[in-house]
């Protein structure tokens, strides 16, 4: 088994990542009218192709995802 050590910055750079996946997964659901919890991967990443779509055809503002 592994050990690792994580220094704050680490540690804080993780916590970040969570939160930011679950505010995405949060938005995925609420679209999908699906809990967070049903969500299959290809639900997931057509919602990332659909914003990434939306970020090219209207905009930054548009989108949901802050790039």
């Amino acid at each position: 088994m592994w050990s690792i050590e994580l220094d704050a910055s680490c540690e804080n750079f993780f916590t970040n990542r969570v939160v930011a996946s679950l505010r995405d997964e949060r938005q995925i659901a609420t679209e999908s009218e699906r809990a967070i919890e049903q969500l299959t991967v290809k639900q997931v990443v057509a919602w990332f192709v659909k914003d990434g779509k939306i970020r090219r055809e209207q905009g930054t503002e548009a989108a949901f995802l802050d790039l």
